[in-house]
């Protein structure tokens, strides 16, 4: 198991990336910092600062992007979407399955994103 996000993960109880076996479950991962959002109100920086701690995860537990199976976005503005998904198809360009949902609000006002992400490690 690995935490990124320390305080995030302790008020919650739980790591960013659980493996077992060959599955690696990696739990909601925004662009949030003790300041504030990386990226300020920009939802292309938060979304690239999202993908970047998620391979981080990743790769401590012997995974990559290029594992990812599935993601879930969650955003506060539907209309971003076509931004999003271009930047999505440049980190997984072998198309894993993905939801894209709008919702209200995440659990701070300045996240635009937040995503989740399955992946199975090849032997």
């Amino acid at each position: 198991m690995v935490g990124f996000e320390p305080a995030f993960d302790e008020a919650l109880a739980h790591p960013k990336a659980v493996r077992v076996g060959q599955s690696v479950w990696i739990g909601g991962t925004t662009a949030a910092n003790a300041g504030g959002a990386v990226g300020g109100n920009d939802v292309i920086a938060q979304t690239t600062e999202v993908l970047r701690r998620m391979d981080i995860a990743l790769r401590q537990v012997g995974s990559a992007l290029d594992e990812v199976v599935r993601f879930r976005v969650y955003l506060t503005d539907i209309g971003r979407r076509p931004e999003i998904v271009t930047l999505l198809r440049r980190f997984f360009p072998h198309r894993p399955a993905a939801t894209l949902v709008e919702v209200g609000a995440l659990f701070a006002p300045d996240l635009l994103v937040q995503i989740e992400a399955d992946a199975v490690v090849r032997p």
